[in-house]
């Protein structure tokens, strides 16, 4: 076999494997990267196989065919190369129409050149054929043009190289691998180049297309072995970028100076439109704020309300300044994000309207309920009309108090009182204790607490503690109802057990206290187990349930860790849920605050 039917033959199947790569990539062609991918494997095929139909020409005219027709194939490499990078690498913004036509110039122009250059002489400066045995090919003296086209490609290739280093460096072990796999596809055949290039291979034929067999096997390798399109990495830095561009919330930077450095499409909405305000004093484009926000130099989070005109409506945001600090002294800044809470305080305050007309309605027509049921008492004799004026008026006493409890467990989900405070669970339920005695004279209540706990809770802990131990004095059937009241402190958690020797918890109730929630068709029976619940999940804390036997309710609150020494006496008492006022809800104080434009704040 001759010298010239082993570089054609062995050339042929390195442009079969670039060429089905290809295919596979342009299948993909919806990936990131894909398109690209496909035309920088097709331009390998058409370089290899030019490169292979050159060597096996036997006539002059037809040689320099096949040597010019390489150049279809290798123009297109470096550009898609580049644009590879751009689309894999998460910087497919850059890729646009206008974009594509300018990396498409100089191909088009080299290409030109190539095929002229027999006359201008500017890519090749001198061509002539060279017979080394029984091989027989070009031998082309570059020129200017070929200086200049070899320049730009690499310094696409270089910048390419560049843009999926950093991807490598930046991304998570499991996306590594297949970064290193493609930078070896173009690491081969590059470095083969350029030593053809540098006249460090001296033989008459250029030998790059064989390097395409090594980028062919690695991408092989890549698709099948590493989803190189059907998982592709997400860099760090152009996740940040995306987020900051596409979250609902304005984002501002602010620097040391309290100049804007930048800001998201959401924040400029805030803004001008149109005008790049970049650069632009803080204080001057939002004054009222920046009085009311910490200082732009100051170290610490701030969180205000304020209303901005959107597009012809008042809307209320949310308003959070923190600090960018680099280091523990160095502040770089201020991050300041925009909430948008209109729709948010809105709902609420129609619902505090509705609920304050409901609740003044229900109280002022039991109270009418109420009357005539004494009425009732007062004027029939005969047992069946008396024990219906016995049920009218429970009924009554019932909507009263859930309306009561409806009040506690507005208290209980309203912001200003989310927050903990130190309780002393010991006289917590002391205090609940008290307030039960003489209700249930058959009752045994046994109690076994230590002189103090105290617990980390929000305020209303006594009242949901009143619920529990009321709950399993209630509706306990037993002849002699037992209640077991227990408290351990297990390192920084208080665990309170509240036993009973009733028939157990329905399994709706125990709904409600284990998940939060009900089901569609079962519900629970009144409002004091939701107020249990929300109580200990707003007090970071937990409940369990044990039904055998009766029912044992643990709840888990966290300690506070300034008043370990409870005991001592250091404590003070805690302070007693006040009751509610029938007075304090007049209908006349009913009104929505964003009726008239004002602001929440």
């Amino acid at each position: 076999m001759t010298l010239t039917n082993i570089y054609t033959l062995t050339l042929l199947p390195v442009a079969g494997i670039s060429l089905l790569v290809a295919v596979y990539g342009w299948r993909s062609r919806s990936k990131p990267g894909a398109v690209p991918f496909a035309v920088f494997n097709l331009g390998a095929a058409v370089w290899a196989t030019a490169a292979a139909f050159a060597a096996a020409s036997d006539g002059v005219t037809w040689s320099y065919v096949w040597v010019y027709s390489q150049y279809f194939g290798i123009l297109l490499v470096p550009t898609a190369w580049f644009a590879f990078a751009l689309d894999y690498t998460g910087r497919d913004k850059w890729l646009t129409r206008k974009s594509v036509a300018a990396l498409a110039i100089e191909p088009l122009l080299a290409l030109a050149l190539v095929w002229t250059s027999h006359r201008n002489h500017l890519f090749y400066a001198h061509d002539e054929l060279f017979a080394a045995g029984d091989v027989t090919t070009v031998l082309l003296l570059p020129g200017v043009g070929f200086w200049v086209h070899v320049a730009y490609s690499y310094a696409l290739v270089v910048l390419g190289t560049a843009m999926l280093v950093h991807l490598m460096l930046t991304v998570p072990d499991r996306y590594r691998s297949r970064t290193v796999a493609v930078l070896v596809s173009i690491a081969a055949p590059g470095a083969l180049n350029l030593a053809y290039i540098a006249g460090l291979i001296p033989i008459p034929v250029d030998p790059t297309p064989y390097a395409y067999a090594v980028s062919g096997a690695v991408f092989v390798w890549a698709l099948f072995e590493r989803d190189l399109f059907e998982v592709p990495p997400i860099a760090p830095t152009v996740a940040h970028g995306v987020a900051f561009e596409q979250v609902s919330d304005g984002v501002l930077i602010v620097d040391a100076g309290g100049r804007i450095v930048d800001y998201n499409a959401a924040a400029g909405s805030l803004l001008d439109d149109g005008v790049d305000q970049r650069g632009e004093p803080f204080v001057e484009l939002f004054p009222s704020l920046a009085e009311r926000l910490e200082p732009l130099d100051g170290p610490v989070e701030t969180v205000d309300e304020i209303a901005f005109p959107v597009d012809g409506h008042e809307r209320y945001f949310e308003v959070t300044s923190r600090p960018i600090e680099r280091g523990r002294r160095h502040q770089l800044g201020r991050l300041i994000t925009f909430h948008d809470v209109t729709d948010r305080l809105l709902r609420e305050q129609r619902l505090d309207v509705l609920h304050r007309v409901l609740r003044h309605n229900v109280r002022q027509e039991t109270n009418k309920i109420l009357g005539h049921a004494d009425f009732l008492e007062e004027t029939v004799s005969d047992d069946d009309s008396l024990d219906h004026a016995d049920a009218i008026e429970s009924a009554a006493r019932d909507l009263v108090d859930w309306s009561n409890q409806a009040r506690s467990i507005e208290r209980t989900l309203a912001p200003a009182d989310s927050s903990d405070a130190p309780v002393d669970v010991v006289r917590a339920i002391e205090s609940v204790l008290d307030d039960l005695e003489g209700s249930y004279p058959d009752a045994e209540i046994d109690t076994d607490l230590p002189e103090a706990a105290v617990a980390s809770a929000h305020v209303s802990l006594e009242e949901a503690l009143f619920e529990v131990v009321e709950n399993a004095l209630e509706h306990n059937d037993a002849a002699t109802p037992r209640v077991g009241i227990s408290l351990e402190r297990d390192g920084e958690w208080i665990e309170l057990s509240v036993g009973d020797n009733g028939d157990g918890l329905p399994e709706p109730e125990r709904v409600v206290l284990e998940r939060g929630r009900e089901t569609p068709l079962e519900h629970g029976s009144g409002l004091g187990l939701w107020l249990v619940s929300w109580t200990v999940r707003a007090s970071r804390g937990s409940l369990d349930i044990d039904v055998d036997g009766g029912t044992t309710i643990t709840m888990r609150l966290p300690r506070a860790e300034s008043h370990d020494d409870a005991a001592s006496g250091e404590v003070d008492d805690a302070e007693p849920i006040e009751d509610v006022d029938p007075d304090a809800d007049a209908i006349g104080d009913v009104d929505d605050p964003l009726r008239d434009g004002s602001s929440p704040t």
